[in-house]
């Protein structure tokens, strides 16, 4: 019989007090218990003596294409499980494999995903796929490929979700071109978030795609037309929205720390969503690597490319985090629950993950005062360990 595991003498994030060690019990990778520290111990029972530490849910990261030196698109196991196990080591405990389109691979690395999705990759869980594309403005394409871009490709929808399947759980789709409102449905349908990126929408186009499903953004600011005091564009329909949540890179490169608070106040703490919009060189030492045939240099948790282009962020979701709770003056727990609680809602996985409840999965993350990752738990099974 499977002894149960109990994570003594920790403090929770959400606290109250602040002050107040508390036991978590687990059993088949399920909390099934919370209550104030004891001294009690039992034989069928494993301990972890958490000795103060700071015990928060597992971080989700809802936009991510690589760590460790592997990405999404090396299309094979090997690079799912580096990114997997990489990411364990940072306090992400799940993630959407992101991504674009590859009609001339068939987009085998989406059958890939799809078939290791919710599957044990020894460290972090994949939790889908989010598609950057293919229906997007080529404006806007930021750093995506042209050739992931669809202008018109009849039945593109359809061939996608039969690569994907039930793992397609979001896609960034840009509203005011031919077909994509229809599109937004069609996403909708199948179960999949439907994010505003990538678009070149003036604010009635924007407008007309939260109409017809679009509920939510990605990396908001970015690969979208400026707020303009007489042609508001898309960031001003996206702040008097009062529904939608949005990604933030608030990384301290992507957007000025007085934008991130910006955000914060107008969009409120329930719908901020702090991102990595990360790459290949999270969990590597800073330093010079090479992606998509070019070299970058990973500095300070941002990489670019030798002509000064950003390209992505190298940081890990948990430090992001923390610079979102240092840009906005806000308390470690609403920190927390923007790589949580949050996320795990927009996904609707916030029955079984995204917070320390009762019943909900054991994705568990253990850190010290000075927010280094000690332990790293999914579903119960410790996945990393300092």
């Amino acid at each position: 019989m499977k002894k149960n595991i109990v994570i003594k003498n920790c403090l929770l994030f959400n606290s109250p007090s602040g002050k107040e060690f508390s036991d978590i019990k687990i059993s088949n990778g399920k909390i099934i218990e919370i209550k104030k520290s004891d001294s009690n111990e039992h034989l069928d029972e494993i301990i972890i003596d958490a000795e103060g530490k700071i015990a928060a849910p597992g971080f989700i990261d809802v936009h991510i294409q690589g760590a460790g030196g592997a990405d999404v698109l090396d299309n094979n196991l090997e690079a799912l499980e580096t990114i997997s196990k990489t990411l364990a080591k940072t306090g992400t405990t799940g993630f959407l494999g992101t991504t674009v389109v590859k009609p001339n691979w068939g987009n085998s690395h989406l059958k890939l995903m799809r078939d290791y999705t919710e599957k044990n990759l020894s460290g972090a869980a994949l939790l889908g796929i989010h598609l950057e594309g293919p229906f997007i403005n080529i404006k806007k394409k930021g750093g995506l490929a042209p050739d992931s871009i669809y202008a018109d490709y009849p039945n593109a929808l359809e061939e996608i979700i039969e690569a994907s399947g039930d793992a397609l759980k979001m896609m960034t789709i840009a509203p005011e071109l031919p077909g994509n409102l229809e599109n937004i449905k069609k996403l909708r349908g199948h179960g999949a978030v439907a994010s505003f990126a990538h678009s070149d929408a003036t604010y009635e186009e924007t407008i007309k795609g939260f109409e017809a499903g679009i509920n939510h953004v990605t990396h908001i600011f970015n690969a979208m037309p400026p707020l303009n005091h007489r042609v508001p564009g898309p960031l001003a329909a996206i702040f008097e929205n009062k529904e939608i949540p949005v990604q933030i890179i608030s990384d301290g490169h992507h957007l000025h720390p007085s934008i991130v608070n910006l955000i914060y106040q107008l969009v409120g703490k329930d719908r901020c969503i702090c991102i990595t919009d990360g790459m290949h060189g999270i969990g590597l030492p800073d330093g010079f690597y090479i992606y998509n045939g070019k070299q970058y240099e990973s500095k300070d948790g941002a990489a670019r490319y030798l002509d000064g282009t950003l390209i992505g962020s190298t940081m890990t979701l948990g430090n992001i985090a923390l610079k979102f709770m240092e840009f906005t003056g806000c308390n470690l727990e609403t920190a927390i629950n923007t790589v949580t609680k949050n996320p795990a809602k927009l996904l609707g996985i916030d029955d079984r993950k995204g917070s320390i409840e009762i019943g909900k999965d054991a994705d568990l993350v253990l850190f010290d005062n000075d927010f280094s990752i000690f332990m790293t738990l999914v579903e119960g099974e410790i996945v990393y360990k300092k």
